[in-house]
C-alpha cells in the first residue's frame, strides 16, 4: 500500500494506515529506548554511533529473585493503573531534561481514564543511607484501569507526545535523550489498589482539566517542585503477596484528616524486574512539610497504637519475619508539572 512522505509527516492512504502507523512508532520507541517489559530480555548500552547490537538474554534475579510478580496469587483488585519510566539523567542536565519535558505537546489531561501525572524528582539522600541507583527522575501516569493506557500507548496521543509522528521530531527526541541521559530509560507498570484521594476541590491546581500545562523552563535553572512524594518499596517472598495486602488493607488509614494530603495508592508491580521490588506505598502530598507533619503524628500514639504509615514504613511493625526478602526501601520525591483530574488521583 502507498503511503507517500508529504510534509515531513506520513500520510495514509486508508483509514487502516494510522494505527498500524502507531504501533510502528511504539515499536520504534520501545526498541530505541525501552526495555521489553515484563521479562527478562534488554539490551546492551549504546551510543547513537554504535553499531546494532542483538538483544541479549538476562538471566533473571539471583539475590533477589525471590520476590513475587503479577502472577502471584493476590487477593486486593486493582482500581488504578499506574505506568512509570525511570530516567538516568545526566549530572548538569537536569533543567535541559526538564525543558525538554515542559515544552513537550500532549493532550493527556483530555484522555478518557487520566486521574494523574507528574515529572518524580529524586531528593538528596541521607549521608549515612546512599541511593542504591542513579534513577533521579521518573514520569508517573496514573489511569483509571489498565485499558485506558493501553488505549493511550495506541492512539494519536501518544504520537503528539513522541515527537509528534514526524521522522525529524522523532529524531530530535532520540538526540535529546541521548545528551540528556545516561543510557535508556526503563518503563515500570504498576496495578494500584487499595486508592485514597482528595477529589472534593481541596487540591485543585492551574494543572486541572487541561490537555497539558504550559510551564516556562530556560534549560538553566531547574523547575521549583509542586508536590511532595514518597516512596517505600518493598521486595514481598514468594506466597506472601496475599498476606501483605491483606495486613495493609487492615491498617487504619488517617491519611485524609491531614492537611496537604492529595493521594495514596498501594502499587503492585505487573511483570518482574530486576530491580526485584515487587510493591511500593506511593503517596502524594502538597510539599513536604505536610508529609512530615504526618509523620510525626503518626509515631504519637493516641489511645491505642499509630496506625500504619503507607508512606514511609512498613503495614505493621509486628510483621511475619518471613514476609519480605529485604528491608524496605525509602525515597523522596520533589514533582513537577503536575497535572490531575477533577476527581483526584
Amino acid at each position: 500500500r502507498e503511503c507517500p512522505l508529504q510534509g515531513n509527516t506520513w500520510r495514509s492512504a486508508d483509514s487502516e494506515f494510522m494505527p498500524r502507523f502507531n504501533q510502528f512508532l511504539w515499536t520504534l520507541i520501545v526498541c530505541t529506548t525501552l526495555p521489553v517489559v515484563g521479562s527478562s530480555i534488554s539490551r546492551e548500552p549504546r551510543s547513537i554511533s554504535s553499531s546494532v547490537r542483538r538483544a541479549a538474554v538476562r538471566p533473571m534475579m539471583t539475590a533477589t529473585s525471590t520476590a513475587v510478580s503479577s502472577s502471584s496469587p493476590s487477593s486486593l483488585t486493582a482500581e488504578r493503573y499506574v505506568a512509570t519510566n525511570r530516567f538516568r539523567v545526566k549530572e548538569g542536565r537536569e533543567a535541559a531534561f526538564e525543558k525538554r519535558w515542559a515544552d513537550r505537546q500532549s493532550r493527556l489531561g483530555m484522555l478518557d481514564g487520566f486521574r494523574f501525572f507528574c515529572m518524580l524528582r529524586r531528593l538528596d539522600a541521607d549521608a549515612d543511607k546512599p541511593h542504591e541507583d542513579d534513577i533521579n527522575y521518573i514520569s508517573c501516569t496514573v489511569w483509571e484501569q489498565q485499558t485506558d493506557f493501553e488505549v493511550w500507548r495506541k492512539g494519536d496521543a501518544f504520537k503528539e507526545a513522541h515527537g509528534g509522528g514526524t521522522i525529524g521530531g522523532i529524531a530530535g527526541m532520540l538526540v535529546a535523550t541521548a545528551m540528556n541521559t545516561k543510557g535508556k530509560p526503563k518503563i515500570a507498570l504498576w496495578e494500584g489498589i487499595l486508592p485514597e484521594t482528595v477529589g472534593d476541590g481541596t487540591v485543585s491546581n492551574e494543572g486541572r482539566g487541561i490537555a497539558w500545562r504550559q510551564v516556562e523552563a530556560d534549560g538553566v535553572s531547574m523547575l521549583d517542585g509542586e508536590c511532595f512524594v514518597a516512596m517505600n518499596r518493598f521486595t514481598v517472598l514468594p506466597g506472601q503477596a496475599e498476606a501483605f495486602e491483606q495486613r495493609f488493607s487492615k491498617r487504619e488509614s488517617m491519611l485524609k484528616k491531614y492537611s496537604g494530603f492529595k493521594g495514596f495508592l498501594l502499587l503492585r508491580r505487573d511483570g518482574s524486574d530486576p530491580d526485584g521490588f515487587t510493591y511500593s506505598t506511593w503517596s502524594v502530598w502538597s510539599d513536604r512539610a505536610s508529609f512530615e507533619a504526618w509523620k510525626n503524628a503518626e509515631k504519637k500514639p493516641v489511645g491505642g497504637p499509630p496506625s500504619a504509615a503507607p508512606g514511609a514504613g512498613p503495614p505493621s511493625a509486628g510483621g511475619p519475619q518471613q514476609l519480605f526478602a529485604r528491608p524496605p526501601v525509602a525515597t523522596f520525591y520533589e514533582g513537577i508539572l503536575v497535572l490531575e483530574s477533577a476527581e483526584g488521583i
